[in-house]
């Protein structure tokens, strides 16, 4: 069912912003849509923890006003800080809603799997890999995504950061330490399940941050044992700060889809 309102926000730049509700079964996704049908590439962003109350430096919002792109913006609302769109309270559904609504946008827009595009860092990172794979292709351009998320909720100071404790609640329907295998699995089963049949590319942007060996390299030691392995690119860098992925990925996504990127674009 697609039960979509179009309260028109204001535009950026002269690019329409659409404000847009989708119903799937029993699940509901709000998401944005500044449409530019003349470019033939379809690109959804996904943010990363609003570690500040109202404040996340990787929403990125902004890029929709600078990409030459059909930019799709979904968001991840559930509880106070998201749940990666992968699980909520221990329901799986809402994966089922974010693939179909992808689906939606690809044939409304005209574009293929190899004309769609799936943007973010960190935790928008992780989403961004999870529906490539679960939709089959599309051009992952992503910064230090968490891989084993049990590891990276319950990390030592997990008791300390309200946001790690939100992201628990928000995909298990509690927070505890004993879920810990149980969501550094969430990930993994979905490189499992879709992974051989993967046609996209995977492309990572990593620094000196522990990232590479905490999380990503969980990801290239099974897409070599399911074969597909060559779809996926580590870019390294000499950043030691995990948000210094910010302007490295901005840069990126803006040198791949051929745009000029505005000072705002990197500040929203």
């Amino acid at each position: 069912m697609d039960d979509r309102s179009s309260n028109s926000l204001e535009p950026l730049a002269g690019i329409t912003c659409e404000d847009r509700l989708y119903k799937f079964k029993n699940r509901y996704a709000i998401y944005t849509v500044r449409p530019r049908p003349s470019s033939k590439k379809l690109a959804f962003v996904f943010s990363g923890v609003d570690a500040t109350p109202g404040t996340c430096r990787m929403s990125y919002f902004a890029l929709g006003e600078t990409l030459d792109a059909t930019v799709v913006h979904i968001m991840d609302n559930f509880g106070a800080h998201g749940c990666y769109l992968l699980s909520i309270a221990g329901d799986a559904q809402i994966r089922n809603a974010v693939i179909a609504l992808i689906r939606l946008l690809q044939e409304e827009f005209a574009c293929t799997e190899k004309q769609t595009y799936f943007l973010g860092t960190s935790k928008g990172a992780t989403t961004a890999i999870a529906y490539a794979l679960m939709t089959g292709g599309g051009n992952v351009l992503c910064g230090e995504p968490q891989i084993l998320l049990g590891d990276f909720i319950f990390s030592e100071r997990w008791q300390e950061l309200e946001q790690w404790r939100s992201l628990a609640y928000a995909m298990t329907g509690r927070v505890s330490p004993a879920d810990r295998p149980l969501l550094n699995r969430v990930v993994l089963d979905i490189v499992e399940r879709y992974g051989s049949r993967f046609k996209g590319e995977i492309t990572i942007h990593v620094g000196d941050t522990g990232y590479l060996e905490k999380h990503i390299s969980h990801l290239q030691s099974l897409s070599s044992e399911l074969g597909f392995d060559k779809k996926i690119h580590i870019e390294s860098h000499a950043f030691t700060k995990h948000d210094e992925v910010v302007p490295v990925f901005l840069d990126t996504v803006a040198n791949t889809l051929n745009t000029h990127m505005s000072a705002e674009a990197r500040t929203l």
